[in-house]
């Protein structure tokens, strides 16, 4: 299923210089319960999950997730879970055919996760959640300004994203008008 702002992610880091993939399906490993004819069996059962933006450059592997909202502690958790499942992917080393060697993705740069969320008034216990676990939060309305202002920028881009496109059309034909608030002391781009 597309998402829009995943697919504004991706162009964005792709605007900076990044290589970007995104929606990079990975398997781990879940342990799992059932009752079968009367009793119970823990077994151990192969899961998927995708990385939503996966960006890499000289510097730095960017590991992106875009939520719409983190309305619950379950829902910081199970962020932290996710990313938790990653790194152990990526400390692997391998790619999915369990055989080629992937170690290059991470070798000699930073990982840094991210969590881009849609709904501006995600309470802060809630991202402090991830925070504490080594993740960064970013409001998708940053992003969005930063894109505006690319888009401003720029005469003539060609854009192969249709919605990026949507957005150089509309505002170079001054038919939108996006400003969005920043968060104070937070320059992250």
């Amino acid at each position: 299923m597309e998402n829009y702002i995943e697919e504004l992610v991706a162009e964005y880091y792709k605007t900076k210089g990044y290589f970007v993939l995104t929606n990079y399906w990975i398997p781990f490993q879940t342990n799992r319960n059932r009752t079968q004819k009367g009793k119970d069996q823990n077994y151990s059962a192969q899961s998927w999950t995708d990385i939503d933006v996966l960006a890499r450059n000289d510097k730095e592997l960017l590991l992106i997730q875009v939520k719409s909202i983190i309305n619950r502690k379950e829902v910081a958790e199970k962020i932290n879970i996710y990313f938790d499942r990653i790194t152990e992917f990526l400390n692997n080393g391998k790619a999915l055919d369990g055989k080629a060697d992937i170690m290059w993705w991470t070798k000699d740069v930073i990982l840094k996760k991210i969590v881009i969320y849609e709904y501006k008034n995600t309470p802060p216990s809630y991202k402090k959640i991830i925070e504490d676990k080594g993740a960064e939060t970013i409001y998708f309305g940053e992003v969005l300004n930063d894109i505006v202002k690319y888009i401003e920028d720029k005469k003539g881009v060609k854009e192969e994203n249709a919605i990026m496109r949507l957005l150089h059309f509309l505002k170079q034909n001054n038919q939108i008008n996006i400003k969005y608030e920043t968060i104070p002391n937070k320059n992250r781009f």
